[in-house]
């Protein structure tokens, strides 16, 4: 029955992005729908997006290891909706309209008046959305092994496979029709699995499960109600994990593409009470979930922390709940690489191609888009074979590159009319070659400073200071942008 079930959602998605293919006829078509999409749409694929595998996965499988650090990954993220549909979404609206672009590359292109950060953008975003799509493969193999009972490689090919298939077919339309769909399997699954999981551990339903809970851990695994999981997570790394929930949202051009294809500014307010409900949700179902099956499950027969949710729901639950379960837990999964295959493959095909060769992608774009898109799940399937163990953090990593090289330079589309062209160059160079750099030396064991954390103090002083003493190259763009600010009633700082 489990089988079942996952087998007919999966046609289900296919078939939704057939139906979406047919109304591709444009660049636009495909990598924004059109920019048509109302509160509900608009919600559940910027959310959907954001809570990832990861969330669903990687960060329980934390939380039944290390206990309420893992709530950090989600906490903050009723404020990272705010800051993006409130202080950031309808000024992004209003600048994309304003330049008429498509993608983040183009608009920091137009904004600040220089073609290279239009390349230079695609390629941080095919670095960072890069490693984002390895790891929500690598979740997707370890579930499909689980439920088909293969070997995990057998499980990645044919995840790839669905959510590549519709993802390339229908474009932007079909992610954000399947987001909406899997969105509302999400919260159905996460509920349900909570409510079986109390009733494993305790008996019966109690809605004091967390009091219950707190009780039972504190006498088998206290160290799981340190915020810092009693040493398993250095303050420092709280604090920029906390950082990083905050700003995700307004920093990741995946989810900035969510807020550009809004059918108008009108939108983002619904949208960000959407979200946020429906974030809280997943958090406060899922969390309290794994750290119960600290109470019944035995660690050891867990053979890593990312295949606690696939045997917990298997374990707590009948396997037709399971299977509606095991279909959230892939929701998750599929919204998130959807959403990051169209937006890295426009990286390659209308910022890298459309500059490279404009004649040759302007006689066929949205083909060129599929087949950018086809090559991109191509590469991150190869390098998903054999990736590192733990989803929780390769996915920290790859959203720290990515929102650190990224958030200044957004920062300077909708707030600061003083940060210039050679800012942002800099930033973005210095950003994509130190955060590495630095975390190597951090693997390595020279220092114990994460990479992410030297990203997050360097990025925005070195962005300022340059800004301070440089000027803009193109003031008419920017005064008239500021000025389509005014216009639609915006307030932004000068």
């Amino acid at each position: 029955m489990l089988v079942v079930i996952i087998v007919l959602y999966f046609l289900l998605m296919i078939a939704i992005g057939v139906i979406a293919s047919r109304r591709v006829k444009s660049s636009e078509g495909f990598l924004l729908g059109g920019k048509s999409f109302g509160p509900w749409f608009t919600a559940f694929k910027f959310a959907a997006t954001l809570e990832s595998g990861t969330k669903l996965i990687g960060t329980p499988g934390m939380a039944f290891g290390l206990g309420y650090p893992a709530f950090l990954q989600g906490m903050w993220t009723p404020i990272a909706y705010f800051l993006s549909f409130r202080c950031f979404g309808e000024r992004l609206k209003i600048a994309c309209e304003h330049f008429k672009v498509l993608t983040v590359p183009q608009l920091l292109e137009k904004r600040y008046g220089g073609k290279h950060l239009r390349v230079l953008s695609a390629i941080a975003i095919l670095v960072g959305l890069g490693g984002s799509l390895i790891a929500q493969f690598k979740a997707s193999g370890e579930i499909f092994s689980s439920i088909f009972g293969t070997t995990y490689l057998t499980g990645l090919i044919v995840g790839v496979i669905v959510v590549g298939l519709y993802s390339i077919i229908g474009g932007y339309t079909a992610t954000v029709w399947t987001d909406l769909i899997q969105g509302i399997v999400m919260v159905f699954g996460v509920i349900i699995l909570l409510v079986a999981t109390v009733q494993t551990a305790f008996g019966s339903f109690r809605l004091d499960f967390l009091v219950e809970m707190n009780r039972r851990l504190a006498e088998t695994a206290p160290n799981m109600l340190a915020l810092d999981g009693g040493g398993g997570m250095p303050i420092i790394m709280i604090i920029t994990m906390s950082v990083i929930g905050c700003i995700v949202g307004i920093a990741q051009p995946q989810q900035a593409v969510a807020l550009f294809s809004m059918r108008d500014t009108r939108v983002a307010k619904s949208a960000m009470v959407i979200a946020t409900v429906f974030s809280s949700i997943l958090i406060w179902c899922l969390l309290p979930s794994a750290m119960l099956g600290r109470l019944i499950l035995d660690p050891s027969t867990v053979p890593n922390s990312d295949a606690v949710m696939p045997i917990l729901t298997q374990t707590v639950l009948p396997p037709t709940m399971a299977g509606l379960v095991m279909a959230a837990v892939l929701s998750a999964i599929m919204s998130t690489v959807s959403g990051l295959i169209v937006v890295a493959a426009s990286a390659v095909s209308h910022d890298i191609m459309d500059i490279v060769a404009p004649k040759v992608y302007h006689k066929n774009p949205v083909a060129w888009d599929r087949a950018a898109a086809g090559l991109i799940v191509l590469i991150c399937f190869l390098f998903a074979i054999n990736p590192p163990s733990i989803i929780f953090w390769i996915v920290l990593f790859a959203f720290g590159f990515t929102v650190f090289t990224f958030v200044m330079p957004m920062v300077g589309v909708v707030l600061w009319k003083k940060a210039t062209c050679k800012a942002v160059t800099i930033q973005m160079i210095v950003t994509m070659i130190l955060i590495p750099a630095w975390q190597a030396m951090t693997t390595a064991g020279i220092t114990k400073i994460s990479g992410l954390t030297v990203g997050m103090i360097v990025t925005p002083i070195l962005f300022i200071l340059i800004s301070l003493t440089t000027k803009n190259g193109s003031q008419e763009d920017v005064d008239s942008l500021w000025e389509a600010y005014k216009t639609a009633g915006v307030s932004s700082s000068k």
